[in-house]
């Protein structure tokens, strides 16, 4: 007996042993072979592709890469004949990668290794945020592999809306020492405005007069504010590598009687840091590489300055030479990967035949996408496929929305597969984002821009669909029932466009709501709508694209006797701050949030009794390992002071379901430090500077990339704001033109 039993444990032990370099028991999805086929590449594209640090991994085009994988493994017969074809499309580009079978164990990595290392340079990925889309803040890099165009780095804070300064003369100077050397290595100041329509106005960035003394000298940037100027952008920056300091930053208007004034400038000495020893109310970004952060070490004056510099890694953490994931693929295929290489003068270390790569590049190279849509089966697999990847490796909220995002992988490709025609699949992908449950989910395409809906907005009240707004009075009034649409019931047809939108519940039904009844444009829809005890039918052609709202008040507008209104998505912050006096002194004042405001969140320095203490409510994921596996975190702080004067009567803001983002920002702190009593319906539950990426088919797709959690440090995501006083709106009350949340609003602060 007791033979048998360490048999068996012996038997379990191999069994462990031959399993555990894939770290699961399963073998396969249990899919058929196409699927299992896709599966097993889909996830090795993506291990390979952002984690596997050959220099012959970052010199393909991957986009072609996906599409052309999808082709050649789709039909292999069984495991066999996959695992060739694998090694076929990978070993090129990785080829210190393993594929091997469930039931053996891949080659140690560390024997392969070289024994002398002198000399040789560690090469491996970092990755805060997707650093590989179409955003700044976010980074991604190889250590040691830096390429020209990243070589800068620029601090720049949008400072001021611009428009009570236009017309005049302003000025940048700073104190700034550096330690460069070499043709293009030099720090310069910069000073930029930014007109209405988002082009730039007066603009120089000193680069024909770089700095590049070691001892702390005094320069300036002088120029003319345009007449249209939308906002002034000032700041100072390396370009190529070493190190800059600068000190002291002030920027200044020339008054009527040619006196330079000085424009506060919050931490214009930069004694004031965050967690990172990052610069309190100053943004980074620019190239990868970078640093920029406060230190001790010879300011020009107080006791700080600040430092940038380039360091040639993003933090701190990264694979050592040695480590390695092993992750199951599909059809009972794993995959060992190292995660960091050696590199000598010749590139990374490890390649296996020189012309190995050099062919199969060839082949992609030929390879022509650009005129390929989503109609070709194969984009629609590599499209899926890259999607799939980036939210598996850089999403952050999966912990919080809980979506069995393999799972999603098979059903999207079977998705793929079956779709017929272009359409077909950007709802197919449309779906798949919204699996996210993320308010800045989206995804762009030439048919979602030529769609088109009705001159009317509707809400969703008494469990109706009703118009709220209309642009066309004569066919549609303010508290019509849209009772269906195209023989679809209305409240139906909503519930049928939530499924595209993603995000939280609230998030969904306003996106809905604002495209209600959304289609080609010039398409005619037959709407049936009640008003009053009258149903009737009536033909509308799409054909209205323009967004519209409903009458709110004006920007800053005195309400009653000593009770204020400010319509925080129309009002600008040079309005509010010329009657800040009136708002300081009044009974009450009601900010209103429902939109978008951008220009007028400075407001809340004049409501904070207490600086500000909240730490790294916003979080940067730290990336090095795949899956999304022992992520850390780069947190950031606002750091927000209070000013004179302070509004000191009651405070109400005003929110609904579309208050997202930016917005939810100013309405955490609202709520976190109690600053105002909050009226109307959860906000969106979505916030995180969004990152966008492209994928074949000229389909762009957005998400949130940092995680932000409220400010006590639970979660935030799909929560949002809750009202503290919940407003539900009447259909009588759209029909006579009445705003119940403004009118909850004045019922709390005339209550005493």
């Amino acid at each position: 007996m007791a033979r048998i039993k360490i048999y068996f444990i012996l038997c379990v032990a191999c069994i462990f042993t031959f399993l555990s370099s894939c770290k699961t028991v399963q073998i396969s999805s249990g899919e058929t072979q196409e699927i299992q086929n896709l599966r097993a590449f889909a996830k090795l594209y993506g291990y390979v592709k952002y984690f596997h640090p050959s220099d012959e991994a970052s010199a393909i085009d991957w986009d072609k890469f996906a599409i052309y994988g999808v082709k050649k493994v789709k039909n292999a017969k069984d495991r066999e004949e996959l695992k060739v074809i694998l090694e076929e499309l990978f070993l090129p580009v990785g080829p210190t990668i393993q594929i091997y079978s469930v039931d053996e164990r891949p080659r140690n990595f560390k024997e392969m290794l070289q024994k002398d290392t002198n000399g040789l340079k560690v090469v491996a990925w970092q990755h805060l945020g997707f650093g590989l889309g179409n955003r700044s803040l976010y980074k991604s890099m190889r250590l040691n592999r830096t390429r020209e165009n990243q070589m800068r780095y620029w601090l720049v804070r949008k400072i001021i809306e611009a428009v009570e300064y236009r017309a005049k003369e302003i000025k940048l100077e700073a104190f700034v020492r550096a330690n460069v050397t070499g043709a293009g290595n030099q720090g310069q100041l910069e000073l930029c405005v930014i007109l209405e329509n988002g082009e730039i106005g007066f603009s120089d960035d000193m680069k024909d007069r770089p700095i590049t003394s070691k001892k702390w000298q005094a320069y300036e940037i002088v120029g003319k504010v345009d007449d249209d100027a939308e906002s002034i952008l000032l700041g100072c920056f390396l370009s190529g590598v070493g190190q800059v300091w600068v000190d002291k930053i002030q920027l200044s208007i020339k008054n009527e009687n040619s006196e330079w004034v000085p424009i506060e400038i919050e931490n214009q000495g930069f004694e004031e840091e965050d967690e990172n020893k990052k610069p309190l109310f100053w943004v980074s970004g620019g190239g990868v590489g970078y640093t920029g952060k406060i230190t001790t070490e010879n300011p020009y004056d107080g006791n700080r300055c600040l430092k940038i510099e380039y360091e040639g890694k993003l933090f701190e953490e990264y694979p050592k030479v040695g480590e390695v994931v092993d992750k199951l693929l599909d059809s009972g295929l794993c995959c060992q990967i190292p995660l960091a290489l050696y590199s000598d003068e010749n590139g990374t270390v490890g390649k296996d035949k020189l012309d190995s790569f050099d062919n199969f590049s060839s082949k992609l190279d030929s390879l022509s996408i650009d005129k390929l849509t989503a109609d070709d089966e194969y984009l629609r697999l590599g499209d899926v496929v890259i999607a799939w990847n980036v939210f598996q490796h850089f999403y952050p909220y999966f912990d919080v929305v809980r979506v069995d995002w393999d799972k999603e992988l098979t059903n999207f490709l079977k998705r793929a597969m079956t779709d017929e025609t272009e359409r077909d699949f950007l709802y197919t992908i449309r779906k798949l984002v919204a699996r996210l449950q993320d308010g800045h989910g989206r995804v762009f395409h030439k048919i979602i821009d030529k769609q088109a809906g009705f001159p009317f907005l509707v809400d969703w009240i008494e469990n109706q669909v009703i118009i709220v707004a209309s642009e066309d009075t004569t066919k549609f009034k303010r508290g019509d029932i849209i009772v269906s649409i195209d023989g679809i019931e209305a409240k139906q047809a909503v519930l049928n466009e939530e499924e595209y939108f993603s995000g939280s519940p609230q998030w969904k039904r306003y996106k809905s709501l604002t495209r209600f009844g959304y289609g080609d444009e010039g398409t005619l829809a037959e709407l049936v709508i009640k008003r009053d005890d009258e149903t009737f039918a009536v033909e509308v052609e799409r054909n209205y694209k323009d967004e519209i709202t409903e009458h709110r008040k004006q920007n800053i507008e005195e309400l009653e006797d000593g009770i204020f209104y400010v319509n925080m998505d129309k009002a600008r912050m040079y309005e509010i701050r010329e009657r800040l006096d009136e708002l300081a002194s009044a009974k009450g004042v009601i900010f209103d949030m429902r939109g978008y405001p951008v220009y007028s969140y400075d407001v809340i320095y004049h409501l904070l009794k207490e600086p500000d203490t909240v730490r790294a409510w916003f979080k940067a994921p730290r990336i090095i390992y795949p899956d999304y596996e022992n992520v850390n975190f780069e947190g950031y702080s606002k750091g927000w002071r209070p000013k004179q004067p302070q509004i000191k009567g009651k405070i109400v803001f005003l929110m609904y379901g579309g208050t997202i983002s930016a917005a939810e920002t100013i309405m955490s702190y609202i709520e976190h430090y109690k600053l105002a009593t909050i009226v109307g319906q959860a906000s969106a539950g979505t916030n995180g500077s969004v990152v966008s990426f492209d994928i074949p088919g000229d389909i762009k797709i957005r998400f949130t990339g940092a995680k932000v959690v409220k400010p006590d440090g639970s979660n935030y995501h799909l929560i949002g704001i809750k009202p503290t006083v919940p407003v539900e709106r009447t259909i009588q009350a759209v029909i006579e033109g009445r705003d119940e949340f403004l009118e909850k609003a004045l019922e709390v602060i005339k209550i005493q």
